[in-house]
Formats: C-alpha cells, structure tokens, sequence
C-alpha cells in the first residue's frame, strides 16, 4: 500500500476517534492552511497555554516534516486571539538516511480570527513565522493563512 494512503487513512482513523469521544474532543482544534498543505491539531486555543502540531500532508515517505511548538495567547477576545510560540520542525523519518532528525526552529506570531459571530469556534488562522535552520546558517520568513475549528 502506498504510505501517502496508509498515512492519510491512519490521520482520518484518529481524528474520527478523537472527535467521537466528547471529553477528548472538547479540547482540542483542528486547522488547515491550504496554500502550505499543513494540517494542524491544537489543544484548547482559547485556554492561556496551547499545545500545536504541524504536519505537512504533501510529503512522501522519506520526507515527513512536522512541528511541535507550545504557544501563549498575549491577547483574547470576543473577535480575535492573538498568540506567539516557539517550536521545532523534525522529520523523524532522516534517522533512517543517517540525518539529522531536526530540520531547525521557529517563532511564531499569529491570529486567530472569529468571524461569525453565532459560531466563535470557526476561526481564520494568520502566523508570520521565522524560520531558522538547525545551524542557524539560514531560513525563512513563512506566513500562513488557513482556517480552524475549536471544539469546545
């Protein structure tokens, strides 16, 4: 079977699982940034402390980028959060190619905007992120644009 497939199929497994069970689902935000084909699962964003992680779902077997990053919202409200998080991007499968499995850190600046205002959990999803290289010889500056939803 193709890893893209099994990799997508055991992605929807586990979200389905986690969205049937309500206490579990209650905490946690799923997001999408179509233009960079980044899938992101959060812990509560509304709380002051998240959790986020990252995962490029148009990579192949040997290149399976993903972050992990806490973040702290500076600023919520009724129409906005606004956060800031530091993070590490991996790939786990380098260790199989004798490479590092780090791929380098960043920062992030972000909103997430409400804008309906009878369903504050649907939230459009702008960071400006810098990134470094894990020798800190180069990087990028990243901007992202998706949309999410909170489950609480």
């Amino acid at each position: 079977m193709n890893y893209f497939l099994f990799s997508t199929r055991l992605l929807l497994v586990c979200a389905l699982v986690i969205l049937t069970t309500r206490s579990v689902s209650s905490q946690i935000a799923l997001g999408y940034h179509p233009f960079q084909s980044i899938l992101s699962v959060s812990s509560n964003t509304e709380k002051s402390f998240w959790l986020d992680y990252k995962l490029e779902t148009n990579t192949l077997f040997s290149n399976l980028n993903m972050e992990f990053s806490p973040k702290y919202n500076l600023h919520t409200s009724e129409r906005v959060n606004y956060y800031l998080g530091a993070g590490i991007s991996i790939n786990p499968l380098n260790g199989a190619s004798d490479l590092p499995i780090t791929n380098g850190y960043f920062l992030d600046c972000g909103a997430r905007i409400k804008p309906l205002t009878e369903n504050k959990n649907v939230q459009i999803i702008f960071e400006f992120s810098p990134y470094f290289n894990r020798e800190f010889s180069g990087g990028s500056l990243r901007t992202r644009l998706g949309i999410g939803y909170n489950f609480n």
